[in-house]
């Protein structure tokens, strides 16, 4: 079997997800990739890659490690990664695949595929199997009034793999490095305008999973962050100069003194003032 169908661009431009690209190999163990990063090929710079494992075996290379995969378990790439996986030659796998797109899919799939592929083991494979066979055989026969099932059978297919799909790959963390680095940049500017969609663009990542990983990597809001910044800089300004409170929230980052006041008393206990006094008391 050596079977690809591209289905054309649906009608409703904001499913959730819907696929570009779906197909399957048995007994071809020629079935080789190696694709760049941010490859253009099948247009998956943007789009996600998902196979899964029917039968043989085959093999996924990342990051300097190689992944054996087997009956039941398989892979997604997100857009723009590096791609190298292929077939075993002796036990060549039978495998099927679906490139996709759609509406917040980081959101849907946890982020999953983004920094690396994810490998997964299924405990059940047939519904998966099933599931995928029907995309199939809604692609060999597309017709319009098909774009609504088709919708549907791969969200249903994605969400089966949310709950019953075990990842087998240990991740690395390039997504907290460039996570950090967009804080670190935060922190030393944060008396400037900053919203949660620039510190995203620093990071090179959607304003969702940015904001899921700021919070997973420092246990507060990328808000909550940049507030925390600008009362360390204030509390600097407070207790080493003789800066006017109104100077002081202005030089911070507030566009109002009585909000500045406020939200250093939340963070503090205490009015800047107040904090001025103590410490200039112990100076003394």
């Amino acid at each position: 079997m050596r079977e690809h169908i591209f289905l054309p661009k649906p009608i409703f431009p904001r499913h959730v997800c819907f696929p570009d690209f779906i197909g399957g190999y048995s007994d071809f163990p020629e079935h080789a990739v190696n694709r760049e990063y941010r490859t253009k090929e099948n247009n998956l710079d943007r789009f996600y890659n998902l196979h899964i494992v029917l039968d043989g075996k085959g093999f996924l290379h990342t990051e300097g490690k190689s992944y054996e995969l087997t009956r039941g378990q398989g892979f997604l790439y997100g857009p723009g990664l590096r791609q190298i996986y292929h077939s075993d030659a002796h036990h060549p796998w039978s495998i099927r695949w679906v490139h996709f797109f759609g509406v917040h899919l980081e959101e849907l799939l946890g982020g999953k595929g983004l920094d690396e592929p994810w490998l997964f083991a299924l405990s059940d494979l047939q519904p998966v199997q099933t599931l995928m066979e029907k995309l199939l055989l809604l692609g060999r026969t597309y017709q319009i009034d098909d774009e609504y099932s088709v919708a549907s059978t791969l969200y249903e297919l994605l969400t089966r793999l949310q709950l019953s799909a075990s990842q087998i790959n240990i991740p690395s963390s390039p997504a907290a490095d460039k996570i950090r680095a967009a804080a670190n940049y935060v922190r030393s500017h944060s008396s400037e305008p900053f919203t949660l969609e620039q510190a995203a663009a620093l990071a090179g990542y959607s304003t969702h999973y940015f904001s899921r990983k700021f919070s997973q990597t420092f246990g507060m809001s990328f808000p909550e962050f940049l507030l925390e910044s600008r009362s360390l800089h204030a509390k600097r300004l407070l207790a080493s100069t003789g800066l006017s409170v109104k100077l002081i929230a202005l030089e911070t980052g507030f566009s109002q003194t009585s909000y500045f006041s406020a939200c250093f008393r939340r963070l503090e206990g205490m009015t800047p003032l107040e904090f001025r006094n103590i410490h200039k008391s112990s100076e003394a």
